[in-house]
């Protein structure tokens, strides 16, 4: 259909030409708008998996820092 509403000179032969042209390409237009919005709300799902992930990090990371080392019971050598 592409080729068909194409002239010798690489114009449209009529004015619905035009349309057919834009008709051929609207499919792949929405398929990458859909692949392209896929993108987009799989980065925002990661990003939020990160950040919750790095919060929790955060706070065991400083819990562990406050907690402070037992002292060892040794009795008097001397």
């Amino acid at each position: 259909m592409l080729l068909s509403a194409l002239s010798l000179f690489g114009l449209p032969e009529g004015p619905s030409a035009v349309l057919d042209l834009t008709v051929d390409f609207a499919p792949l237009f929405f398929g990458m708008m859909f692949a392209l919005g896929l993108c987009i709300l799989g980065l925002v799902v990661a990003t939020a998996i990160h950040d919750t992930w790095w919060e929790n990090w955060q706070v065991k990371k400083k819990k562990l820092a406050d907690r402070s080392a037992p002292v060892p019971d040794i009795p008097d050598a001397a």
